[in-house]
């Protein structure tokens, strides 16, 4: 299972389409600030399983402030981070809310920085941003889940160029 996560789209919804339709993912994970672009993913590719959270930035929108969600058998905790308390390079309380939900992965966004780490026995990811990136350039997630379990966490630039990939095994 292909699964790609965006941060911060910020209303510039181009980068998340041509990766949708360049990679043609299982399931989109949108982090916030700017959920309605999410709905606007889903409309573009009926069909697509998408599942988003809201941002420091939305409003109006009945996108949670964080969920938990299981694909391909895989338990993830994602949120935008607000929060949670991150800033810069720290991942705030994501890690332990995180465990708290009985979850080994974790996605935020909020800082527009590519952040991977673990942290308390839990992988915890900040894709970076789609659209306003700070510190590098516009950015992605892909994660490879296989047999249950997470195999790969890629960081992509907005062409599909990898910039960090983590080997996962056990999760």
């Amino acid at each position: 299972m292909k699964i790609l996560v965006f941060t911060d789209s910020h209303g510039y919804n181009m980068g998340m389409a041509y990766a949708v339709d360049r990679e043609k993912p299982d399931a989109v994970l949108h982090l916030g600030d700017h959920a309605d672009d999410a709905q606007d993913l889903g409309r573009a590719f009926p069909g697509l399983v998408i599942i988003s959270v809201r941002g420091n930035n939305d409003y109006g929108t009945d996108a949670p402030l964080f969920c938990v969600t299981t694909l391909g058998g895989v338990r993830m905790y994602l949120t935008h981070g607000h929060r949670e308390r991150v800033y810069g390079g720290s991942c705030g309380i994501v890690a332990q809310r995180a465990r708290e939900e009985g979850c080994a992965l974790a996605f935020f966004g909020h800082t527009h920085r590519v952040q991977v780490e673990r942290k308390d026995g839990v992988l915890v990811c900040n894709p970076g941003s789609i659209s306003l990136p700070r510190g590098g350039p516009a950015s992605y997630g892909r994660l490879t889940v296989e047999n249950g379990q997470a195999q790969l966490l890629e960081i992509l630039d907005e062409d599909g160029g990898l910039l960090r990939l983590d080997k996962i095994t056990g999760r």
